[in-house]
């Protein structure tokens, strides 16, 4: 697994940035410019990878694929002069393996993500405290953290797959109470240290999802103390919000954790390698 830790005296990190090559707006150029200018020291971009969502490249009009990948490997390899600050190019996938090891350039390291859910589970408008719905995510979550693929479990509190039963109109501010309250109901203390052991199991991080301010303090306490290493991520689609992780710094520092608490991919060793495990 290519985890590893942040150095002594560097900048905030931001490990999860979407571009206009899946369903962002910025260019990956304009992502690099803005990151610098938030001075960060390590960022990354985590462009949707997942041939079982086709929406991502709808949502856009751009679908991610292995040429987009290979592309944005070459742009980040061939930067010059940014010691200043690292970049890596990382995946998001969904809750299913996308065979990422026979990829001709592998990324950096994989955001795994449950967007939505596998199991086949009737859902309804308005119906969003479905108990089945929300075991079978929790479900999914536990699957993605023993995956061998994934380095990062992305936002398992936050961008819950709830869009197939909302209520036209809702905000965002809404669907994050929304959210508060599926997590309060459901997602129990017993089932967030499933999730915590088999991480530690795979040395798979945990996202610190700032978009979201997700998992709950009490739950990221919790991780701390089982020795949880944490990914911390934007997960920015405009410029405007690369580099806003500040909720995850102070998250952390408030529960007693600190840099060496934070996850990072490793350097890489050749051109559009990823570590091994």
């Amino acid at each position: 697994m290519n985890a590893g830790e942040r150095r002594e005296g560097s900048g905030p990190v931001d490990m999860h940035i979407h571009t206009n090559a899946s369903d962002g707006q910025p260019t990956a150029d304009e992502v690099l410019k803005q990151a610098k200018a938030k001075g960060l020291s390590m960022v990354a971009i985590t462009d949707h990878y997942d041939p079982f969502a086709a929406k991502y490249g709808a949502q856009s009009g751009n679908v991610f694929d292995d040429k987009s990948l290979a592309e944005q490997l070459k742009w980040r390899d061939g930067l010059a002069g940014e010691d200043d600050i690292e970049v890596f190019i990382g995946i998001e996938r969904g809750p299913i393996p996308v065979g990422t090891a026979s990829l001709p350039m592998q990324p950096d390291f994989v955001i795994g993500s449950v967007h939505y859910v596998t199991s086949k589970i009737p859902v309804e408008r308005g119906r969003l405290y479905d108990e089945r719905y929300w075991r079978a995510y929790m479900d999914e979550v536990l699957r993605v953290a023993s995956d061998p693929e994934v380095d990062v479990i992305g936002h398992m509190a936050g961008y819950l797959p709830m869009g197939q039963m909302l209520l036209p109109g809702s905000t965002f501010e809404e669907r994050r109470q929304m959210e508060r309250e599926i997590d309060a109901r459901f997602f129990s203390r017993e089932w967030y240290e499933d999730v915590f052991r088999a991480a530690l199991a795979n040395k798979t991080a945990i996202e610190l999802h700032c978009a979201t301010c997700t998992p709950r303090i009490d739950m990221v306490e919790l991780g701390l103390k089982m020795g949880i290493k944490f990914s911390v991520g934007s997960d920015a689609h405009n410029v405007e919000r690369v580099g806003e992780v500040a909720w995850a710094y102070d998250t952390l520092q408030s529960v007693g954790g600190g840099r060496h608490n934070l996850w990072c991919p490793l350097p890489q060793t050749r051109v559009g390698a990823r570590p091994v495990r």
